[in-house]
């Protein structure tokens, strides 16, 4: 084979790589349920790293979701979530086997001090913008994110609300 083959397939591989990763995403968002989470406040020197924010939510502290006794760090769980009033709240975490047809659950991994983390933890921003947010976060106004979730517990960030109103970046 040429070297010139070599490079055709090398190019192609990762072009296919790049769709596949871009397809997988846009199937969560087209196929997904909306649900919104609520946020915390998070040390205010460590919301802005860079051009992203980061993001805590009510669902990830342990001592928030019932049904956590059988877990240890380092487990992948499954946190149910229904909507309780205006937010999308956990009601019990669960192992892969003992999903139901029809609960809407965000897969997460049980991290340090009691933290279930889901991926969804840094939102990307415009460089500049971040400060913005992060003054917003750190003071009263209410920050909550949209979030999709597609059948299998998967989670893309899809809208950051500041006070109720989108942040439009």
């Amino acid at each position: 084979m040429s070297r010139k083959n070599i490079t055709f397939c090398i190019a192609g591989l990762w072009l296919v790589l790049a769709l596949g990763l871009i397809g997988y995403k846009q199937r969560i968002l087209a196929t997904g349920i909306k649900v919104l989470l609520e946020t915390v406040p998070v040390d205010p020197r460590d919301f802005l790293r860079g051009d992203y924010v980061i993001l805590r939510y009510k669902i990830s502290s342990l001592s928030s979701i019932p049904g956590k006794s059988n877990f240890n760090r380092g487990d992948r769980v499954y946190v149910k979530l229904e909507p309780v009033g205006e937010y999308w709240e956990a009601v019990a975490m669960k192992a892969k086997n003992e999903i139901e047809r029809g609960d809407v659950v965000i897969k997460g991994k049980i991290r340090r001090r009691g933290v279930v983390e889901y991926g969804i933890e840094s939102y990307f921003v415009p460089e500049g913008k971040g400060r913005e947010i992060e003054k917003n976060m750190a003071g009263r106004s209410k920050v909550a994110v949209e979030v999709i979730v597609d059948k299998h517990g998967n989670g893309i960030i899809n809208k950051l609300f500041i006070d109720g109103r989108v942040v439009h970046l």
